[in-house]
């Protein structure tokens, strides 16, 4: 055999040596787990455990299934993953097999090179049931070539059922103010199954929260508001129950509309200019014109309605006595499990400014009470 072809040959088995490698280390992250968020870890990823209890060895808390898993046969312990490249992620799921039901408490360590650097505070999840999947925890978000949880089972063996992991999309919340209302909007976060909206008037603190579909996170309007007071609002994307992403903190302050009321020729008992007739009401010496009456000169079935919110802000209407059934009637059939989570008012005499109308858009989840007083006739 030639000096030649030998030369040949080696060339060719050490290029295919160095091809290799960029090959077997693609780490894909495409393999879910049922119930948990991201993926597991990708193949080529080397599971190593501080201790193990019997055949419940580190494999099979990334083997993709949810019921196999991971015993430390001790107390404390932890896993290390090591995987085929680096991996981008800002948080990593845990389902973990609690007998009895307990907390547990885990840190997570990322592998930068040859060093482990924390990445996680410690985070302590109270378990409700056997195999209990927690909400996922977030590490500082960057390129790992491995990760670490060190854990503490608490009064039971230490065992992880499974471990997934990822990145989450970030929800840049954007918010508009109205006439007692806020608009709100923010992307899309494709795991999601529905949204929570946290809200209240001293920031990073809520009082109240609803919870919205999935595809309605585009112009989302919170009604009921107090024009002048701000807002803080703050958006959870949640994921089959889980609360996963959060959003930025934004303020809005609601506040009515400016509008340059024109002014008619002065009024000639006082001199002051006067103020034209704002539609929908009439004078107390016109009659009528079918529009609504001057609650100070009621005519007909009307009542006053007063809702009070769970906030306890207080709004009175007044309206005619079918509006005011129309309400309840809407209230009643929303109570029973039917109908819009939304009801909308018209507010008729303070129907101020260059509008066809204006509407009170009542949420049934905020409601607390309402009243109502029929006038005599």
């Amino acid at each position: 055999m030639s000096k030649k072809f030998l030369a040949t040959v080696l060339s060719f088995f050490l290029i295919s040596i160095m091809l290799l490698p960029s090959a077997t280390h693609a780490a894909t992250l495409n393999k879910t787990v049922e119930g948990m968020l991201g993926f597991s870890p990708p193949e080529g990823t080397i599971a190593k455990a501080s201790s193990s209890y019997l055949d419940y060895i580190a494999e099979k808390s990334i083997d993709g299934s949810i019921q196999t898993y991971w015993n430390a046969g001790t107390y404390k312990g932890n896993i290390e993953l090591k995987f085929p490249s680096a991996i981008e992620l800002n948080f990593v799921h845990i389902t973990t097999a609690a007998q009895p039901v307990r907390e547990v408490s885990y840190t997570i360590y990322g592998l930068e090179g040859e060093k482990w650097v924390k990445i996680s505070e410690q985070v302590t999840h109270s378990l409700k049931a056997t195999y209990t999947t927690p909400p996922p925890i977030k590490v500082k978000q960057g390129a790992y070539d491995g990760i670490r949880i060190e854990a503490d089972g608490g009064s039971s063996w230490l065992a992880f059922n499974e471990i997934t992991l990822g990145t989450f999309e970030t929800i840049d919340l954007k918010g508009q103010p109205q006439n007692t209302s806020a608009k709100l909007n923010w992307n899309t976060i494709k795991e999601a199954t529905n949204y929570k909206i946290n809200f209240g008037t001293q920031p990073n603190k809520y009082s109240d929260s609803i919870s919205v579909e999935k595809d309605t996170e585009g112009n989302l309007v919170i009604p009921n508001l107090t024009n002048g007071t701000t807002y803080y609002f703050q958006v959870v994307a949640i994921f089959n129950g889980v609360e996963t992403v959060i959003s930025n903190e934004v303020a809005v302050t609601p506040n009515e509309p400016q509008t340059n009321e024109p002014t008619t020729p002065g009024n000639p008992s006082t001199g002051e200019p006067s103020k034209p007739s704002e539609p929908g009401t009439t004078k107390p010496d016109e009659p009528s014109t079918g529009g609504a009456t001057n609650p100070q000169s009621p005519s007909g079935n009307r009542a006053i309605l007063v809702v009070t919110m769970t906030t306890g802000l207080e709004k009175e209407f007044d309206l005619s006595m079918k509006e005011v059934n129309d309400f309840i009637s809407w209230y009643e059939g929303k109570q029973a499990g039917s109908g819009s989570a939304s009801y909308a008012i018209n507010k008729h005499d303070n129907n101020k400014g260059p509008f066809s109308s204006r509407k009170d858009y009542m949420l049934y989840d905020r409601i607390l009470t309402f009243e109502v007083s029929e006038y005599s006739k």
